[in-house]
């Protein structure tokens, strides 16, 4: 069975699953928010943009996607308390929890 590449699209919207709820769960409102949104929107979409294919995207995507999670609250000191579960390409949908 051959690999199918993930493309842009995919990776825009599964990107923007995964940091929608991360939002939500406590990236605080106000003048720097939109900043740091951005900048975590970038972060998300080229750990899943590193993915070759979709099945690689299924297997290693919610690693790379929680280590950049991880790194994203060392850098705003504190929890958000949301892990990437699970990413199914072929339905473009994210798991978080």
């Amino acid at each position: 069975m051959g690999m199918t590449s993930v493309n842009q699209a995919v990776i825009e919207t599964l990107s923007e699953q995964i940091v929608a709820a991360y939002c939500e769960a406590g990236l605080p409102e106000g003048p720097t928010r939109g900043k740091a949104r951005a900048r975590l929107m970038d972060e998300v979409a080229h750990a899943i943009g590193e993915s070759v294919g979709s099945r690689t995207l299924a297997e290693r995507g919610p690693e790379r996607v929680n280590a950049v999670l991880a790194d994203w609250e060392a850098q705003e000191g504190r929890s958000f308390g949301l892990r990437l579960i699970e990413i199914d390409p072929g339905r473009t949908v994210a798991t978080m929890g």
